[in-house]
């Protein structure tokens, strides 16, 4: 269906420039496992100075940086993530016509909605290792790839996997 593309295209690239240029809300939140410590994925580029003038562009008054509103782009990119397996682009292959924009959609929704829920709750979230490295720290990668599987997904519509 041509609805879920367009949602597809627009949440991949949406949830992928939140997590690459909005502030990181898990820095101050207790989200790791004990191993957490010996972060060898750790990248400290959230201060000002190393995001550039992009950065700039989400200061803290920001819709991007509003907790609501990222919630609201993850639940909606996992369900559209969950759909555009369902339903793919016209005649094209069900299930895997579409899989690498709605894997992006759902990790980029996954990493919205983890952070979100970290932030709200009062107790510890104990994630492994590995998980915490995709979701958490290495997050502006997963938003990286984001925009990348929602732009190819636009530019190349009926080849197979986008």
């Amino acid at each position: 269906m041509l609805q879920f593309y367009f949602l597809a295209v627009l949440l991949n690239v949406l949830a992928g420039l939140i997590l690459v240029y909005a502030a990181d809300f898990t820095r101050g939140t207790s989200l790791a496992s004990d191993d957490a410590d010996d972060d060898m994925f750790d990248d400290d580029s959230d201060s000002e100075e190393d995001s550039g003038e992009a950065g700039k562009v989400f200061a803290d008054g920001s819709f991007m940086n509003d907790s609501l509103f990222r919630m609201v782009v993850g639940i909606l990119a996992l369900l559209t993530g969950v759909l555009k397996l369902i339903s793919p682009i016209q005649n094209d292959a069900p299930f895997v016509g579409d899989l690498i924009p709605a894997v992006a959609c759902m990790l980029g929704s996954v990493s919205l909605l983890l952070e979100f829920y970290a932030n709200k709750l009062s107790t510890e979230i104990n994630l492994p290792f590995f998980l915490q490295g995709i979701f958490v720290t290495n997050r502006r990668y997963l938003g990286v790839f984001c925009i990348i599987a929602g732009l190819m997904h636009f530019i190349f519509p009926r080849i197979m996997f986008l």
